[in-house]
């Protein structure tokens, strides 16, 4: 699936990753604060920013994609996400020991919009594990049902018509049918989505 992007409103129980403070090679607090940070700076596209939350190893798992793991995957996801404007929110985080477990969020970007979506909204669940004051890895919960059915629908009418008009396009930006999480896929999908949408009702949501 197209990249993500973290906002959290905090609760008292506490919110996804995010936190901010200030970029520097002091310790920061081991804490969700922390997440906040993290997420603020995505939100801004701010992807060495973003990428300095992490540790050098840490990995990003999405469900049916391949793992991303270490900095230059995580830069080109980071990178991905920055092209297509993503920005995610949770409702609420509760911190157990080095994970962060957030609850439902949503997701909105311009791959969903293009494919008439207003946003995503994701089940609880979506966990970030900490290294000390840094980002080891995230693990997004899935798509709440009812919006899994609407994006499979409206992804699975998208998918058709370029598999109809730009085969070799989708060939090459999903190799063995999995994303390829870059800058480059990223403006590609755009320049396919945009035909795509200019042939959609308007009024469609």
């Amino acid at each position: 699936m197209p990249g993500r992007r973290f906002v959290i409103r905090w609760r008292k129980t506490g919110p996804l990753l995010l936190g901010v403070l200030s970029l520097s090679c002091s310790k920061r607090p081991n804490d969700a604060s922390e997440f906040r940070g993290y997420l603020d700076a995505v939100n801004r596209n701010a992807v060495a920013e973003a990428l300095a939350f992490h540790t050098p190893d840490a990995e990003f798992i999405i469900p049916g994609q391949s793992p991303i793991r270490g900095s230059a995957d995580l830069r080109s996801l980071l990178q991905y996400d920055s092209v297509l404007k993503s920005s995610v929110r949770f409702e609420a985080a509760v911190q157990i020991g080095d994970t962060l477990i957030l609850g439902p969020g949503s997701e909105k970007n311009l791959f969903f919009e293009s494919i008439g979506l207003d946003s995503v909204t994701y089940a609880g669940g979506t966990r970030v594990v900490l290294e000390g004051s840094l980002i080891q890895g995230i693990y997004p919960a899935n798509l709440l049902p009812e919006s899994a059915a609407v994006f499979q629908q409206r992804y699975g009418e998208f998918m058709t018509w370029a598999g109809e008009e730009a085969p070799e396009e989708v060939a090459r930006l999903m190799p063995d049918g999995l994303f390829r999480y870059d800058r480059v896929s990223a403006e590609a999908w755009l320049q396919l989505l945009r035909r795509y949408a200019a042939r959609m009702p308007k009024d469609r949501s």
